[in-house]
This record gives structure tokens, sequence and C-alpha cells, in this order.
């Protein structure tokens, strides 16, 4: 007996493949009709149904799971590996804002601080490439300091009556803080309304680098409110605090060990050589990760890794395409009119043609509403409506009394 090489049937006794084959051509008409269908093509409309029920298992896949699997290895089998939830989008996602912060949430990326030194009358400044820049630490300098104290607040004029010194550290320690603060806080919208505020812009430069650009221009050598000289830090925005002559900046390394452990899809999968030199020249693409559903790797589901619900549909399904193929294939060969001496016989052809479609339409629109009814979203929904009718219950009960 030869059968298919689909492997569709793997794992099923040959008794249970004729118990199976058999019962298609009963459904059919078998034995009081002849059924001409061999086993080969029954075993074939099984396949197509097996693949027809798993392209819609795997779109139910693809729906519901692709965010856990984007940025995975491609080359992973996900047909029913992923039993569970694990939130893989929700969490890189999470990680990036994490890392944001500096915060390295699983300790798989290292934050890293490096400088650069200003030279006076340079705006723009070279970052190497490979990295990704998490804050620069170039701001307007803090305001809360002695000579960001107000000299014509009423405060300091009635501290100076009580003997208390200007702007001295008497009246650091005496005055209050959340006069200070607010001193701070008042400096700081003058200088950003009449002034200007320290700010920069990173651009994408040459070679993978990146061009940070500094406003104001540094300026080492004096500035606005300072005393210092040629060749001095001194002065500049800030009470005499002067432009400072080193930026610091944090970044991640996008090419270290650190860069992609678990494919979280921020970079690409640096050293990926999946494929070879004639598949290369035939034009293959990609890094060799999830990034489409194109790209996941999900397979036809076999038979005997179905469970009883699916092999129902797995049945119907094929008994449908049995009588299209008996329709089509067989009985319609002489346009559903077999030639007998002195008549014709006419053929149920287009009835079987008729409702096999009809069959296989029904049973696609019932697997639809079923994985339809059973999305994440509609999981969750139902739970919500649960929870809220239990608590609408609970409410008509009697309130407990509490004793203090």
């Amino acid at each position: 007996m030869s059968f298919c090489t689909d492997r569709c049937l793997s794992g099923m006794s040959e008794t249970d493949k004729i118990a199976l084959f058999n019962r298609i051509r009963r459904k059919i008409g078998a034995p009081v009709m002849q059924v001409e269908l061999v086993d080969e093509q029954i075993e074939e409309c099984i396949c197509e149904a097996i693949e027809e029920y798993s392209t819609y298992i795997n779109n139910w896949v693809l729906t519901n799971r692709l965010g856990e699997i984007l940025g995975l290895p491609s080359d992973m089998d996900f047909t029913l590996k992923y039993v569970s939830n694990s939130l893989y989008f929700e969490k890189s996602f999470g990680k990036s804002i994490a890392e944001q912060a500096g915060l390295g949430v699983d300790g798989t990326r290292e934050l890293k601080t490096t400088s650069i030194i200003l030279t006076a009358g340079t705006q723009n400044y070279i970052i190497p490439a490979g990295r990704e820049i998490n804050d620069v630490l170039w701001f307007t300098p803090s305001f809360i300091n002695l000579f960001g104290l107000d000299p014509f607040a009423n405060t300091n004029i009635a501290f100076s009556e009580f003997g208390a010194s200007f702007a001295g550290h008497t009246l650091y320690h005496v005055m209050p803080v959340f006069d200070t603060i607010m001193t701070a806080q008042a400096a700081e919208l003058r200088n950003r309304v009449r002034g200007s505020e320290y700010s920069y812009i990173i651009r994408p430069g040459a070679e993978g680098t990146k061009v940070l650009t500094l406003y104001p221009i540094p300026n080492p050598n004096g500035g606005v409110g300072g005393a210092g000289g040629a060749g001095t830090n001194a002065g500049g925005i800030g009470g005499g605090a002067g432009t400072p002559g080193t930026v610091f900046y944090c970044y991640y390394d996008r090419n270290s060990n650190f860069g992609n452990p678990d494919y979280s899809g921020n970079t690409s999968n640096p050293g990926w050589t999946g494929y070879s030199n004639t598949q290369i020249s035939q034009g293959f693409q990609g890094n060799g990760l999830v990034s489409t559903p194109a790209d996941a790797k999900l397979n036809y589901i076999s038979y005997m890794q179905l469970n009883s619900v699916a092999q129902t549909w797995v049945k119907k399904y094929a008994q449908a395409l049995a009588k299209e193929t008996l329709g089509i294939g067989v009985r319609g060969k002489f346009n559903g009119t077999l030639p007998i001496p002195d008549a014709e016989l006419t053929l149920n052809k287009d009835d079987l043609i008729s409702t096999a479609r009809e069959d296989k339409s029904i049973l696609k629109e019932e697997l639809k509403a079923q994985l339809d009814e059973l999305s994440y979203n509609k999981i969750m929904e139902n739970r919500a409506l649960i929870q809220e009718n239990v608590n609408k219950a609970l409410s008509f009960g009697p309130m407990g009394i509490y004793l203090w």
C-alpha cells in the first residue's frame, strides 16, 4: 500500500488509517454505492484538511502571540510551543522604558558613562559608532546655592535687621528651606525666559557615528557674570559656575556581549551567518530574527497531535474534500453522464460538488467563530464580565458587622 509523503498521518497505525479511510467512504455512500476513491486520494483529502486547520490555528497564534515572537530567532519552531503568555513584547517594551532611566532591568545591558573634553568655540562633537545614548549630562547648573539667593527678598531684609549676615553662612543656615527652593525656581525661570538654557541635539553621523551639538557654544574662557580671565574656567551662567570644560553622557554598548543576548529587537543580530553563499546570491535577506508574520516558523500539525475536537473537524472537512474530489475528478469525467448501451446514466456529480463546498464553507465559518471567541482579548473580556457579575452578586448580600 502506497501513501503520500506529507507525513500528516505519522504516528498512526495502518489499522487506524484503514479505519479512517473506510469511515470517510461510508459517509459518502459506501457500501450501498461504489465510492471510486483509492486510499491515496482519501489520505490526500485528510492531509489537506489538516493543512487547512493548521492554517487557521497558526493565524490565531500570529494574531494573539506575535508580540512574544518578534525578535526571537526565526529558526525556532513555534508550532504548539507557546502554551502560556510570556509577555515578551510587554517586557521588552518595559525594558526599553527602564533603560531610559538607567535601571538596567535584568542586567543584560550595562549602562556605561564616558566624557567629552570640550573645546572653546566648538559646538559639534563626535560620538563613536555602536553607542546607544541614554542621557547627556549637559544642563543648566543648579541655582540652589549661596549665589542664588535674592538680595532684594523681604526675608533677607528681615534677617539683616536681626544682625544676620547678608548672603553669608549664617543666613544660609537660618533662612527657611522653602524660601531657598522658591528663590531657586524663580532664578531658573528668569534664566529660561531672559537668558539661554543648556540644551543639545543628537544627529546621525558618518559610518554609524552620532554628532552631539551643544547649546550654547562652550566658552570656558570667561562669560556673563564671571571674573575669570584668559585660560581660566570661571564665569558663565549660574552665578560664576562657568561653562563646564567636560560633558558626560551615558550609553549602552550595542556591539558588546551585553548588546542583545535575548534578541530584544533593539539591535540587529551581529555575527548571524544563517544563509549560505548560494542563498545570499539568490537574494535571501534578513538577520535570522522574526520581524514579520512571514518569518515565524509555524509548521502544519500532524493528525496525532490534534485533540478530539480538532480531529472531528478534520474528519468532517476531509469528508467534504473527498466528496468534492469524487464529484469533480471521478464522476465528472464525462460531464456527469456515463454512456451505456442504448442509454445514458446520469451521475450525481453536481450534488456532490455543491454539498461538499457548502460543508466546507460551514466548517470554516464555525472554526473561525470559535477561534475568535478564544482570542486573548475575548478571554480577558469574558473574565472581566465574570468578575463584574460576581461583584454584582456579592453586593446583594448582607454587609458584615465590623467590630473595632
